[in-house]
């Protein structure tokens, strides 16, 4: 069996902890023969430290799906948004001081104002933050809108703009665009392609609206926690708790360790 995990309200909490109960949960199942993996939406500077708690060695994805990488840490898959489209994205709303972006390149971020303290998170975690100016041409792993309430008509404007490209709105907050393909149900099945693993073999968790293909995908899947999106919750075949309360950790118990004693 291939358990293919969601990081955040997945796995790690609200206030970004991975809980021991289900680090130990997936440790006992690694233990019992089963296969673990992680796609995350998570740049990988960011998903680092997870991994590494999680002894994840074999294929695993950051950036939504766009990037899949070996236990190794040698590159599989990169798919990236093309210069052309980051400039068409973002050039001509450099004069909109009030909607905020960030442009993704492996660990570096370019932005309008890389001293601004909205990208302090950034500085901590070593990332390099660049000004971001128009010519530029950067094959991005993600474009992301901070946008100030402005996220659904961005949205609306850019799902005519740049229909290929896939979107990812998070309220009215932020709205995240990555490559055509880039998603996780799309690294899920390269994912399981290259460990030998059946569909019907595998078993995704997730809560939010990047999960949904990789949910969709899989042969069994499992929604996690209070604030699942809805077409997450319709897809999925289970429902858990949230990781606060334990919620993939008794899984786990109840399904795989339980069935393999």
């Amino acid at each position: 069996m291939l358990l293919a995990f969601d990081l955040d309200k997945t796995l790690v909490t609200d206030d970004y902890r991975l809980p021991d109960d289900i680090a130990q949960a997936i440790g006992a199942a690694r233990a019992a023969g089963h296969l673990v993996t992680v796609l995350t939406g998570r740049p990988l500077v960011a998903a680092r430290a997870f991994l590494a708690q999680l002894a994840i060695d074999l294929p695993h994805s950051v950036n939504h799906g766009s990037t899949i990488i070996d236990g190794d840490g040698s590159l599989i898959e990169r798919k990236h948004l093309a210069p052309s489209d980051v400039s068409a994205l973002l050039d001509a709303r450099l004069p909109e001081t009030d909607l905020e972006f960030s442009c993704v390149v492996g660990e570096t971020i370019y932005v309008r104002d890389p001293a601004h303290e909205r990208w302090t998170f950034a500085h901590a975690q070593g990332r390099l933050v660049s000004t971001y100016a128009s010519g530029l041409l950067l094959d991005a792993d993600k474009v992301v809108f901070h946008s100030n309430g402005q996220s659904t008509r961005l949205d609306s404007e850019l799902a005519a703009s740049h229909p290929h490209l896939l979107r990812y709105l998070w309220g009215d907050g932020y709205l995240e665009l990555v490559p055509e393909n880039g998603d996780k149900g799309s690294a899920l099945q390269v994912i399981a392609a290259r460990l030998g693993v059946r569909r019907t073999e595998v078993v995704a968790f997730g809560d939010g609206l990047n999960d949904l293909t990789m949910i969709r995908w899989a042969g069994r899947s499992v929604a996690v926690g209070d604030d699942v999106y809805p077409a997450v919750m319709e897809a999925a075949h289970e429902h858990v708790a949230a990781p606060e309360h334990g919620g993939v950790a008794r899984w786990i118990e109840e399904n795989v360790l339980v069935a393999d004693r």
